[in-house]
């Protein structure tokens, strides 16, 4: 997807001189696979609005809970069963 923003625009924005438009922000944040909050410097979370932490989660969790969706599936699994067998102890 190409944003067709010229780099003097893009410029702009870096420097803060103009701010982009609302249809600008959800394009950039579709490109990037992330969220307005974070292109915006809002957040530190750099990930796409559907990921987003939920409010009843503290940040280690949510951080644990990150790494470990970033891993294959057969990872993950590895990764159940390790807790799996740290919880029945």
């Amino acid at each position: 997807m190409d944003l067709n923003l010229t780099q003097e625009t893009i410029s702009s924005y870096e420097r803060n001189v103009i701010v982009p438009s609302v249809d600008v922000l959800i394009k950039m944040a579709d490109y990037f696979d992330t969220n307005i909050d974070y292109i915006l410097c809002r957040t530190k979370y750099d990930l796409p609005i559907n990921q987003i932490k939920p409010n009843n989660i503290d940040d280690r969790s949510f951080q644990l809970l990150t790494k470990i969706n970033k891993l294959s599936q057969t990872d993950q699994i590895k990764v159940e069963a390790y807790i799996d067998g740290l919880n029945s102890k």
